[in-house]
């Protein structure tokens, strides 16, 4: 009764004032964009950031259910996972100290570990920064770049952490007061592979999300994004990725931004075979998990693995592809198929 009498109406309000012009510039009408907004709200809860961010007014309602939304999230992954998942799945996907050492016996390539500490005891940054140049810390257990943060030392100490800047031994103890409580894995700062590097402006760590699937041994792709950094913004510019030979087409405001004289530019992702290889194996170390999303970098030398995802997000693989998840998740899995049929 909330989403019906109040909040369906908020959201409807906020989402018209941010994206009515995008929808206005590709032809549709506001009488179409708020009857559409209506039956999206009113008759499926489905929001109406949603309802621009995958263009449902170029798509019939009739077919909307193809797509997997906000409110049904929390809800998906649990069961699109058709059998439980062992213990040593869930400690290999949720522990990134478990997860390197498991990756790295079976030959793969993780992000190598300088040290573990914790926010009570000393942090040795100047031993820290004779092994690498710069260094990155992360939570053991966190989610995308929550708790992290970037070391180096120009001059002095430098911290950056959520978008802010801290500085010195003063700038440490203001840091650490900030920061989440638990134990956290000390690495060095990866840096992309130098092709990569006039893809952004901006000199952050290039990543890709790649998703996998996994049915009775047998491994598929189920879709891979290039997450470029916009600083200007304080967000990631996402592009999908060609599965089969690893190209991203650069749309025509990122060229602009970068000063390309094109309108779309075709990029090609070095190591593409090394990375499909890296995440094969990674995935059959947890064969029992239906899919995963692999966080991964292309380092001059290959790739490497920063971490794999049991919740992997799902509006930007549908958003960025202006396409619903479901029939995706079909052509990559035998038992989602028969369980839609």
């Amino acid at each position: 009764m909330t989403w019906f009498l109040c909040w369906h109406w908020v959201v409807m309000y906020r989402a018209m004032r941010r994206f009515r012009q995008q929808a206005l510039d590709a032809g549709v009408p506001i009488w179409q964009q708020v009857t559409g907004l209506l039956a999206a709200g009113l008759g499926q809860g489905i929001s109406g950031f949603d309802y621009y961010h995958f263009t449902l007014y170029r798509v019939a309602p009739t077919h909307w259910w193809r797509y997997v939304f906000d409110f049904q999230l929390p809800h998906f992954h649990h069961a699109f996972q058709t059998h439980s998942i062992s213990q040593a799945s869930q400690s290999y996907l949720s522990c990134k100290g478990i997860f390197a050492e498991r990756l790295a016996a079976a030959g793969g390539h993780p992000v190598a570990t300088i040290a573990n500490v914790n926010l009570q005891v000393h942090w040795p940054i100047d031993d820290w920064l004779v092994m690498a140049p710069k260094i990155f810390i992360k939570p053991e257990a966190a989610s995308r770049s929550q708790g992290c943060v970037t070391i180096s030392k120009p001059e002095q100490w430098r911290f950056e952490y959520a978008e802010a800047i801290y500085e010195g031994a003063q700038g440490l103890e203001l840091l650490k007061s900030r920061l989440p409580m638990g134990e956290y894995l000390i690495q060095p700062l990866l840096e992309h592979h130098p092709t990569m590097a006039k893809w952004q402006l901006s000199d952050k760590t290039i990543t890709l999300r790649i998703v996998s699937g996994m049915n009775e041994e047998v491994f598929t792709l189920v879709a891979a994004n290039l997450e470029l950094n916009d600083d200007t913004h304080r967000r990631f510019k996402v592009f999908a990725v060609d599965l089969v030979n690893g190209t991203a087409v650069l749309d025509a405001e990122h060229c602009a931004v970068l000063g390309w004289e094109c309108h779309d530019a075709k990029v090609i992702l070095p190591h593409w075979t090394d990375v499909l290889a890296e995440i094969e194996l990674a995935h059959r170390l947890c064969a029992d998990v239906h899919t995963v999303g692999w966080d991964a970098v292309i380092t001059h030398n290959g790739v490497v693995l920063l971490e794999g995802n049991l919740n992997w997000g799902l509006n930007v693989l549908q958003s960025v592809r202006e396409a619903p998840l479901l029939p995706l998740l079909c052509q990559s899995s035998p038992v989602f198929l028969k369980s839609m049929q």
